[in-house]
Protein backbone atom coordinates (compact mmCIF):
# COMPACT_ATOMS: atom_id res chain seq x y z
CA UNK A 1 0.00 0.00 0.00
CA UNK A 2 3.29 1.99 -0.58
CA UNK A 3 2.33 3.04 -3.80
CA UNK A 4 -0.68 5.43 -3.63
CA UNK A 5 0.47 7.50 -0.96
CA UNK A 6 3.63 7.98 -3.19
CA UNK A 7 1.33 8.39 -6.49
CA UNK A 8 -0.27 11.14 -4.43
CA UNK A 9 2.63 13.09 -3.72
CA UNK A 10 3.73 12.89 -7.39
CA UNK A 11 -0.22 14.49 -7.84
CA UNK A 12 0.65 17.18 -5.10
CA UNK A 13 3.78 17.79 -7.51
CA UNK A 14 1.95 18.12 -10.79
CA UNK A 15 0.00 20.87 -12.35
CA UNK A 16 -3.30 21.90 -10.07
CA UNK A 17 -2.08 19.53 -7.26
CA UNK A 18 -2.50 22.21 -4.96
CA UNK A 19 -6.30 23.05 -5.87
CA UNK A 20 -6.87 19.09 -6.20
CA UNK A 21 -5.98 19.16 -2.70
CA UNK A 22 -7.48 22.10 -1.57
CA UNK A 23 -10.93 20.93 -2.95
CA UNK A 24 -10.69 17.36 -1.38
CA UNK A 25 -10.32 19.38 1.73
CA UNK A 26 -13.04 21.02 1.17
CA UNK A 27 -15.44 18.34 0.06
CA UNK A 28 -14.46 16.10 2.98
CA UNK A 29 -15.74 19.14 5.17
CA UNK A 30 -19.08 19.96 2.95
CA UNK A 31 -20.39 16.50 2.82
CA UNK A 32 -21.00 16.66 6.60
CA UNK A 33 -23.04 19.94 6.47
CA UNK A 34 -26.33 19.90 7.79
CA UNK A 35 -29.17 20.24 4.66
CA UNK A 36 -29.52 23.91 5.76
CA UNK A 37 -26.14 24.86 5.94
CA UNK A 38 -25.08 23.12 2.73
CA UNK A 39 -28.70 25.09 1.18
CA UNK A 40 -26.74 28.83 2.40
CA UNK A 41 -23.34 27.08 0.57
CA UNK A 42 -25.08 25.90 -2.78
CA UNK A 43 -27.30 29.05 -3.31
CA UNK A 44 -24.23 31.42 -2.41
CA UNK A 45 -22.39 29.75 -5.41
CA UNK A 46 -25.45 29.52 -7.79
CA UNK A 47 -25.84 33.74 -7.63
CA UNK A 48 -21.90 33.93 -7.95
CA UNK A 49 -22.15 31.39 -11.38
CA UNK A 50 -25.14 33.87 -12.61
CA UNK A 51 -23.42 36.84 -12.29
CA UNK A 52 -20.27 35.78 -13.42
CA UNK A 53 -22.00 35.04 -16.59
CA UNK A 54 -24.42 37.76 -17.08
CA UNK A 55 -21.40 40.02 -16.76
CA UNK A 56 -18.98 38.01 -18.94
CA UNK A 57 -20.63 35.42 -21.35
CA UNK A 58 -22.20 37.28 -24.53
CA UNK A 59 -24.93 34.34 -24.42
CA UNK A 60 -26.36 34.74 -20.93
CA UNK A 61 -25.96 38.50 -20.95
CA UNK A 62 -27.98 39.22 -24.22
CA UNK A 63 -30.81 36.72 -23.38
CA UNK A 64 -31.04 37.61 -19.07
CA UNK A 65 -31.36 41.56 -20.67
CA UNK A 66 -33.62 40.35 -23.43
CA UNK A 67 -36.14 39.04 -20.30
CA UNK A 68 -35.59 41.92 -18.17
CA UNK A 69 -33.55 39.35 -15.47
CA UNK A 70 -30.62 40.90 -13.46
CA UNK A 71 -28.21 38.77 -11.43
CA UNK A 72 -29.03 41.01 -8.13
CA UNK A 73 -32.86 40.34 -8.78
CA UNK A 74 -31.82 36.62 -7.65
CA UNK A 75 -31.93 36.33 -3.72
CA UNK A 76 -34.39 32.87 -3.26
CA UNK A 77 -34.44 29.77 -5.15
CA UNK A 78 -37.88 30.69 -6.17
CA UNK A 79 -36.39 33.88 -8.11
CA UNK A 80 -33.34 31.42 -9.62
CA UNK A 81 -36.17 29.19 -10.85
CA UNK A 82 -37.51 31.94 -13.07
CA UNK A 83 -34.32 31.95 -15.26
CA UNK A 84 -34.59 30.10 -18.76
CA UNK A 85 -33.31 26.97 -19.28
CA UNK A 86 -30.76 26.08 -21.43
CA UNK A 87 -31.00 23.57 -24.12
CA UNK A 88 -28.80 21.18 -26.18
CA UNK A 89 -29.88 23.49 -29.20
CA UNK A 90 -28.41 26.43 -27.48
CA UNK A 91 -25.25 25.18 -27.01
CA UNK A 92 -25.36 24.09 -30.71
CA UNK A 93 -26.51 27.06 -31.98
CA UNK A 94 -24.51 29.62 -29.86
CA UNK A 95 -21.13 27.58 -28.58
CA UNK A 96 -19.08 30.61 -29.25
CA UNK A 97 -21.53 32.74 -27.75
CA UNK A 98 -21.57 30.89 -24.17
CA UNK A 99 -18.06 30.99 -23.66
CA UNK A 100 -16.55 33.37 -21.23
CA UNK A 101 -14.64 36.80 -22.29
CA UNK A 102 -11.59 36.06 -19.74
CA UNK A 103 -11.28 32.59 -20.65
CA UNK A 104 -10.83 33.01 -24.61
CA UNK A 105 -8.11 30.69 -25.64
CA UNK A 106 -7.78 28.88 -22.30
CA UNK A 107 -10.73 26.33 -22.80
CA UNK A 108 -10.58 22.85 -25.07
CA UNK A 109 -13.19 21.37 -26.78
CA UNK A 110 -15.33 18.17 -25.86
CA UNK A 111 -18.53 16.37 -26.79
CA UNK A 112 -20.55 13.98 -25.42
CA UNK A 113 -20.85 10.37 -26.45
CA UNK A 114 -23.69 11.27 -28.95
CA UNK A 115 -26.13 8.70 -26.35
CA UNK A 116 -29.24 10.29 -27.90
CA UNK A 117 -28.01 9.60 -31.71
CA UNK A 118 -26.28 13.53 -31.87
CA UNK A 119 -22.83 14.16 -29.89
CA UNK A 120 -23.38 17.77 -28.39
CA UNK A 121 -19.80 20.12 -28.44
CA UNK A 122 -19.02 22.35 -25.57
CA UNK A 123 -15.50 23.94 -24.38
CA UNK A 124 -14.53 23.24 -20.55
CA UNK A 125 -11.46 24.23 -18.38
CA UNK A 126 -9.11 22.27 -16.20
CA UNK A 127 -10.80 24.26 -13.16
CA UNK A 128 -13.99 22.26 -13.28
CA UNK A 129 -12.30 19.01 -14.68
CA UNK A 130 -10.05 19.19 -11.07
CA UNK A 131 -13.52 19.14 -9.56
CA UNK A 132 -14.95 16.00 -11.45
CA UNK A 133 -11.48 14.21 -10.54
CA UNK A 134 -11.66 15.20 -6.96
CA UNK A 135 -15.52 13.99 -5.95
CA UNK A 136 -14.54 10.49 -7.58
CA UNK A 137 -11.23 10.64 -5.49
CA UNK A 138 -13.57 11.33 -2.43
CA UNK A 139 -16.35 8.51 -3.43
CA UNK A 140 -13.80 5.67 -3.90
CA UNK A 141 -11.94 6.73 -0.53
CA UNK A 142 -15.50 5.94 0.98
CA UNK A 143 -14.92 2.28 -0.15
CA UNK A 144 -11.99 2.37 0.72
CA UNK A 145 -9.70 2.44 -2.51
CA UNK A 146 -7.37 5.67 -2.73
CA UNK A 147 -5.70 7.62 -5.46
CA UNK A 148 -3.26 5.47 -7.14
CA UNK A 149 -4.79 2.01 -6.51
CA UNK A 150 -4.92 -0.48 -8.71
CA UNK A 151 -7.98 0.26 -11.39
CA UNK A 152 -9.29 -1.99 -13.90
CA UNK A 153 -11.49 -0.73 -16.47
CA UNK A 154 -14.29 -2.35 -18.73
CA UNK A 155 -14.92 0.62 -21.17
CA UNK A 156 -15.87 2.14 -24.82
CA UNK A 157 -14.94 5.40 -24.78
CA UNK A 158 -11.77 5.67 -26.90
CA UNK A 159 -10.62 8.89 -25.58
CA UNK A 160 -10.27 8.05 -21.65
CA UNK A 161 -8.42 4.77 -23.12
CA UNK A 162 -4.84 3.85 -23.90
CA UNK A 163 -4.27 3.15 -27.16
CA UNK A 164 -0.68 1.91 -27.85
CA UNK A 165 1.33 4.84 -28.35
CA UNK A 166 4.21 4.85 -25.41
CA UNK A 167 3.06 7.91 -23.90
CA UNK A 168 -0.40 6.47 -23.42
CA UNK A 169 0.90 3.48 -22.00
CA UNK A 170 3.56 5.05 -19.08
CA UNK A 171 0.62 6.77 -18.19
CA UNK A 172 -1.60 3.60 -17.76
CA UNK A 173 1.14 2.21 -15.99
CA UNK A 174 1.70 5.24 -13.59
CA UNK A 175 -1.51 5.08 -12.69
CA UNK A 176 -1.77 1.80 -12.44
CA UNK A 177 -4.72 1.15 -14.92
CA UNK A 178 -5.62 -1.57 -16.66
CA UNK A 179 -8.41 -1.65 -19.94
CA UNK A 180 -10.52 -3.82 -21.26
CA UNK A 181 -12.14 -1.75 -24.51
CA UNK A 182 -15.70 -2.76 -25.16
CA UNK A 183 -15.30 -2.60 -28.83
CA UNK A 184 -13.52 -5.45 -28.91
CA UNK A 185 -15.01 -8.15 -26.03
CA UNK A 186 -13.89 -11.53 -27.74
CA UNK A 187 -13.92 -14.32 -26.08
CA UNK A 188 -9.95 -14.42 -26.47
CA UNK A 189 -10.20 -10.74 -24.85
CA UNK A 190 -12.31 -11.49 -22.03
CA UNK A 191 -10.03 -14.20 -21.63
CA UNK A 192 -6.92 -12.41 -21.48
CA UNK A 193 -8.38 -9.97 -19.10
CA UNK A 194 -9.98 -12.10 -16.59
CA UNK A 195 -6.37 -14.03 -16.15
CA UNK A 196 -4.58 -10.31 -15.54
CA UNK A 197 -7.14 -9.63 -12.73
CA UNK A 198 -6.93 -13.08 -11.39
CA UNK A 199 -3.09 -12.35 -11.22
CA UNK A 200 -2.79 -8.08 -10.91
CA UNK A 201 -5.51 -8.42 -7.82
CA UNK A 202 -7.35 -4.77 -8.76
CA UNK A 203 -8.80 -2.47 -6.13
CA UNK A 204 -12.16 -1.39 -7.97
CA UNK A 205 -13.28 -1.42 -11.19
CA UNK A 206 -15.01 0.82 -13.30
CA UNK A 207 -17.13 0.21 -16.10
CA UNK A 208 -20.28 0.67 -18.52
CA UNK A 209 -22.93 -1.67 -16.83
CA UNK A 210 -23.54 -2.92 -20.24
CA UNK A 211 -19.66 -3.91 -21.33
CA UNK A 212 -19.41 -5.01 -17.56
CA UNK A 213 -22.25 -7.34 -17.73
CA UNK A 214 -20.95 -8.93 -21.19
CA UNK A 215 -17.59 -9.62 -18.97
CA UNK A 216 -19.65 -10.64 -15.70
CA UNK A 217 -21.26 -12.92 -17.36
CA UNK A 218 -18.35 -14.97 -19.25
CA UNK A 219 -16.27 -14.69 -15.98
CA UNK A 220 -19.34 -16.92 -14.34
CA UNK A 221 -19.79 -19.01 -17.26
CA UNK A 222 -15.94 -19.91 -17.19
CA UNK A 223 -15.85 -20.42 -13.56
CA UNK A 224 -12.82 -17.77 -13.13
CA UNK A 225 -12.42 -17.13 -9.40
CA UNK A 226 -10.02 -15.07 -7.55
CA UNK A 227 -11.30 -11.31 -8.98
CA UNK A 228 -12.94 -9.82 -5.83
CA UNK A 229 -11.93 -5.75 -5.64
CA UNK A 230 -13.49 -3.35 -3.12
CA UNK A 231 -15.99 -2.49 -5.18
CA UNK A 232 -17.36 -1.83 -9.05
CA UNK A 233 -17.81 1.59 -10.25
CA UNK A 234 -20.60 1.89 -12.64
CA UNK A 235 -21.44 4.87 -14.52
CA UNK A 236 -22.30 6.48 -18.21
CA UNK A 237 -25.70 4.66 -18.08
CA UNK A 238 -28.31 3.60 -16.22
CA UNK A 239 -27.48 0.43 -13.83
CA UNK A 240 -30.49 -2.00 -13.47
CA UNK A 241 -31.33 -3.97 -10.36
CA UNK A 242 -29.99 -7.61 -12.44
CA UNK A 243 -26.67 -6.12 -13.38
CA UNK A 244 -26.33 -4.86 -9.68
CA UNK A 245 -26.89 -8.79 -8.33
CA UNK A 246 -24.89 -9.92 -11.33
CA UNK A 247 -21.63 -7.82 -10.13
CA UNK A 248 -22.20 -8.54 -6.36
CA UNK A 249 -22.36 -12.24 -7.04
CA UNK A 250 -19.47 -12.00 -9.41
CA UNK A 251 -16.92 -10.20 -8.12
CA UNK A 252 -17.90 -10.48 -4.44
CA UNK A 253 -18.27 -6.66 -3.46
CA UNK A 254 -20.53 -4.05 -3.25
CA UNK A 255 -21.25 -1.48 -6.60
CA UNK A 256 -21.40 2.20 -6.76
CA UNK A 257 -23.34 3.93 -9.09
CA UNK A 258 -21.73 7.38 -9.97
CA UNK A 259 -24.52 9.53 -12.28
CA UNK A 260 -22.29 11.77 -14.45
CA UNK A 261 -22.50 13.68 -17.52
CA UNK A 262 -19.32 14.76 -20.00
CA UNK A 263 -20.97 18.59 -19.78
CA UNK A 264 -20.72 18.67 -16.24
CA UNK A 265 -18.60 15.59 -14.90
CA UNK A 266 -19.70 13.53 -11.77
CA UNK A 267 -23.36 15.07 -9.89
CA UNK A 268 -24.04 12.12 -7.56
CA UNK A 269 -22.14 9.33 -6.26
CA UNK A 270 -23.65 6.23 -4.19
CA UNK A 271 -22.62 5.90 -0.77
CA UNK A 272 -21.88 2.16 1.16
CA UNK A 273 -25.00 2.68 2.72
CA UNK A 274 -26.97 3.04 -0.50
CA UNK A 275 -27.72 6.83 -0.83
CA UNK A 276 -27.09 8.63 -4.22
CA UNK A 277 -25.40 11.46 -3.16
CA UNK A 278 -25.99 14.82 -5.67
CA UNK A 279 -22.12 16.43 -5.63
CA UNK A 280 -21.90 19.72 -3.85
CA UNK A 281 -20.42 20.88 -7.77
CA UNK A 282 -23.87 20.98 -9.12
CA UNK A 283 -27.01 21.94 -8.14
CA UNK A 284 -29.64 19.62 -10.23
CA UNK A 285 -33.88 20.73 -10.21
CA UNK A 286 -36.14 18.15 -10.91
CA UNK A 287 -38.71 19.95 -13.35
CA UNK A 288 -42.40 18.58 -14.90
CA UNK A 289 -44.50 21.26 -16.85
CA UNK A 290 -41.58 23.86 -16.71
CA UNK A 291 -41.60 24.40 -12.57
CA UNK A 292 -39.89 22.43 -9.89
CA UNK A 293 -41.63 19.55 -8.36
CA UNK A 294 -42.35 18.70 -4.40
CA UNK A 295 -39.39 15.98 -3.49
CA UNK A 296 -40.36 12.61 -3.93
CA UNK A 297 -42.10 13.41 -7.77
CA UNK A 298 -40.02 12.46 -10.48
CA UNK A 299 -39.21 14.72 -13.59
CA UNK A 300 -36.40 16.27 -16.06
CA UNK A 301 -33.13 16.76 -14.43
CA UNK A 302 -32.40 20.47 -14.69
CA UNK A 303 -28.36 20.99 -13.47
CA UNK A 304 -26.28 23.86 -13.09
CA UNK A 305 -22.83 23.44 -12.59
CA UNK A 306 -21.33 25.33 -10.04
CA UNK A 307 -17.28 25.09 -10.81
CA UNK A 308 -17.61 25.62 -14.57
CA UNK A 309 -16.72 29.29 -14.98
CA UNK A 310 -14.95 29.27 -19.26
CA UNK A 311 -17.96 27.79 -20.11
CA UNK A 312 -21.00 28.21 -17.86
CA UNK A 313 -23.97 25.64 -17.26
CA UNK A 314 -27.33 27.38 -16.29
CA UNK A 315 -30.32 25.57 -15.55
CA UNK A 316 -29.44 22.66 -17.93
CA UNK A 317 -31.61 20.06 -19.47
CA UNK A 318 -29.56 16.88 -20.04
CA UNK A 319 -32.23 14.81 -21.31
CA UNK A 320 -32.54 12.51 -18.21
CA UNK A 321 -35.14 11.70 -15.40
CA UNK A 322 -35.38 11.43 -12.09
CA UNK A 323 -37.01 12.29 -8.43
CA UNK A 324 -35.22 13.37 -5.13
CA UNK A 325 -35.31 10.91 -2.25
CA UNK A 326 -37.34 12.87 0.91
CA UNK A 327 -35.49 10.25 2.73
CA UNK A 328 -31.95 11.16 4.30
CA UNK A 329 -28.93 8.44 3.94
CA UNK A 330 -28.47 6.55 7.25
CA UNK A 331 -24.57 7.39 6.56
CA UNK A 332 -25.27 11.25 7.94
CA UNK A 333 -23.87 12.68 4.77
CA UNK A 334 -26.03 15.75 4.26
CA UNK A 335 -25.54 15.63 0.67
CA UNK A 336 -29.31 15.17 -0.93
CA UNK A 337 -30.47 12.18 -2.38
CA UNK A 338 -31.49 11.24 -5.32
CA UNK A 339 -33.57 8.16 -6.72
CA UNK A 340 -35.19 6.65 -9.62
CA UNK A 341 -32.31 7.89 -12.09
CA UNK A 342 -34.21 6.35 -15.25
CA UNK A 343 -31.79 7.57 -17.92
CA UNK A 344 -32.33 9.60 -21.03
CA UNK A 345 -36.04 10.84 -22.21
CA UNK A 346 -35.25 8.83 -25.44
CA UNK A 347 -34.92 5.95 -22.85
CA UNK A 348 -38.58 5.87 -22.63
CA UNK A 349 -41.56 4.20 -24.92
CA UNK A 350 -44.41 6.68 -25.72
CA UNK A 351 -47.19 4.80 -26.12
CA UNK A 352 -50.37 5.90 -28.12
CA UNK A 353 -52.69 6.35 -25.42
CA UNK A 354 -50.28 9.20 -23.94
CA UNK A 355 -48.41 6.64 -21.42
CA UNK A 356 -44.61 6.32 -21.05
CA UNK A 357 -43.26 2.88 -19.88
CA UNK A 358 -39.68 3.18 -18.80
CA UNK A 359 -36.78 1.08 -19.63
CA UNK A 360 -36.98 -0.91 -16.30
CA UNK A 361 -40.42 -2.75 -18.13
CA UNK A 362 -38.20 -4.45 -20.80
CA UNK A 363 -35.18 -4.96 -18.75
CA UNK A 364 -36.93 -7.02 -15.97
CA UNK A 365 -39.30 -8.97 -18.30
CA UNK A 366 -36.43 -9.90 -20.84
CA UNK A 367 -33.20 -10.02 -18.83
CA UNK A 368 -35.26 -12.51 -16.78
CA UNK A 369 -35.57 -15.18 -19.09
CA UNK A 370 -32.65 -17.49 -19.19
CA UNK A 371 -32.81 -17.67 -22.85
CA UNK A 372 -32.07 -13.83 -23.90
CA UNK A 373 -28.50 -12.75 -23.83
CA UNK A 374 -28.85 -9.64 -24.65
CA UNK A 375 -32.05 -6.93 -26.24
CA UNK A 376 -32.76 -4.08 -27.52
CA UNK A 377 -35.81 -2.50 -27.83
CA UNK A 378 -36.07 0.49 -30.89
CA UNK A 379 -38.81 2.50 -31.02
CA UNK A 380 -39.57 4.32 -34.51
CA UNK A 381 -42.77 5.56 -34.57
CA UNK A 382 -46.09 6.02 -32.32
CA UNK A 383 -47.28 2.93 -33.54
CA UNK A 384 -43.88 0.38 -34.40
CA UNK A 385 -41.56 -1.15 -32.30
CA UNK A 386 -38.40 -3.76 -32.77
CA UNK A 387 -37.29 -5.63 -30.45
CA UNK A 388 -33.69 -7.30 -31.32
CA UNK A 389 -32.66 -9.99 -28.77
CA UNK A 390 -29.32 -12.12 -28.88
CA UNK A 391 -30.22 -15.11 -27.34
CA UNK A 392 -28.59 -18.49 -25.92
CA UNK A 393 -30.27 -21.10 -27.37
CA UNK A 394 -32.61 -21.76 -30.82
CA UNK A 395 -35.58 -20.10 -30.00
CA UNK A 396 -39.20 -22.02 -30.69
CA UNK A 397 -41.97 -19.79 -32.68
CA UNK A 398 -43.98 -20.78 -28.97
CA UNK A 399 -41.49 -18.86 -27.15
CA UNK A 400 -41.55 -15.91 -29.42
CA UNK A 401 -45.23 -15.93 -28.72
CA UNK A 402 -45.18 -15.88 -25.43
CA UNK A 403 -42.44 -12.78 -25.24
CA UNK A 404 -45.35 -10.88 -27.69
CA UNK A 405 -47.82 -11.46 -25.87
CA UNK A 406 -45.95 -10.22 -23.04
CA UNK A 407 -45.32 -7.17 -23.80
CA UNK A 408 -48.32 -6.22 -25.91
CA UNK A 409 -50.69 -6.62 -22.67
CA UNK A 410 -47.88 -3.83 -21.45
CA UNK A 411 -47.68 -1.91 -25.01
CA UNK A 412 -51.35 -2.46 -25.88
CA UNK A 413 -53.11 -4.06 -28.96
CA UNK A 414 -52.74 -0.45 -31.37
CA UNK A 415 -48.77 -1.17 -31.63
CA UNK A 416 -47.15 -3.18 -33.92
CA UNK A 417 -43.86 -5.38 -32.52
CA UNK A 418 -41.31 -6.51 -34.27
CA UNK A 419 -38.81 -9.24 -32.78
CA UNK A 420 -35.84 -10.23 -34.32
CA UNK A 421 -33.54 -12.80 -33.09
CA UNK A 422 -29.73 -11.04 -34.12
CA UNK A 423 -26.47 -12.21 -33.41
CA UNK A 424 -24.68 -8.91 -32.26
CA UNK A 425 -26.41 -5.51 -31.18
CA UNK A 426 -24.63 -2.82 -32.50
CA UNK A 427 -22.49 -0.39 -29.61
CA UNK A 428 -23.31 3.33 -29.81
CA UNK A 429 -20.27 5.23 -30.87
CA UNK A 430 -18.74 6.32 -27.19
CA UNK A 431 -19.28 2.12 -26.57
CA UNK A 432 -22.21 1.88 -24.72
CA UNK A 433 -25.06 -0.55 -25.30
CA UNK A 434 -28.06 1.44 -25.51
CA UNK A 435 -31.06 -1.22 -24.75
CA UNK A 436 -33.89 1.34 -25.17
CA UNK A 437 -33.54 3.70 -28.11
CA UNK A 438 -36.82 5.86 -28.84
CA UNK A 439 -36.53 8.14 -32.15
CA UNK A 440 -39.86 10.17 -30.55
CA UNK A 441 -39.32 13.56 -29.20
CA UNK A 442 -40.99 12.67 -25.88
CA UNK A 443 -42.79 15.27 -24.37
CA UNK A 444 -41.49 15.45 -20.68
CA UNK A 445 -43.89 17.97 -19.21
CA UNK A 446 -46.26 15.31 -19.35
CA UNK A 447 -44.15 13.30 -16.11
CA UNK A 448 -46.23 12.88 -13.16
CA UNK A 449 -47.73 10.23 -11.55
CA UNK A 450 -50.16 8.92 -14.18
CA UNK A 451 -46.96 7.60 -16.29
CA UNK A 452 -44.96 6.66 -13.08
CA UNK A 453 -47.65 3.73 -12.97
CA UNK A 454 -46.09 1.92 -15.70
CA UNK A 455 -42.67 2.57 -14.14
CA UNK A 456 -40.77 -0.12 -12.06
CA UNK A 457 -40.34 1.34 -8.55
CA UNK A 458 -37.17 1.54 -6.95
CA UNK A 459 -35.26 0.46 -4.31
CA UNK A 460 -33.04 2.19 -1.43
CA UNK A 461 -30.03 2.01 -3.61
CA UNK A 462 -31.69 3.61 -6.71
CA UNK A 463 -31.99 0.97 -8.90
CA UNK A 464 -35.54 -1.05 -10.21
CA UNK A 465 -37.78 -3.82 -8.68
CA UNK A 466 -40.59 -4.76 -9.39
CA UNK A 467 -42.92 -3.96 -12.33
CA UNK A 468 -45.54 -1.29 -10.09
Amino acid sequence: MIYPYLYSAMRLLSPGGLSRRGNLGELERTQWLSGPELEKVRFERIRKVVRYAFENVPYYHERYKREGIHPEDIKTYSDFEALPFLTKEDVGNHLNDLVSREFRGRLYLSQTGGSTGKATRFFTENQSSNWGGTILVRGRGWYGVPEGAKMAWVWGAMRDIEDGRWAQRLKARTKRHRYLNAFSMTKESMEDFAVMLTRWKPDMIRAYPSALQIFASFVREEGTHGISPKFVETTAEKLTASQRTLFEDVFHCPVADCYSSRELYEMAYQCPQGGQHVCETVYLEIVADGRVVPVGRPGEVVATSLTKFGMPFIRYRIEDMAAYDPRSCPCGRGLPVLRDIAGRSSSFIAIPDGRLIDGGFFELLLSGKPEVRQFQVHQKDALHIDVNLVCNDHISSGWLNVVERELRERVGEDVAINIRIVERITLSPAGKHHYIISDLQHILSSTGSEPLATHPKADSKGSWEGTG
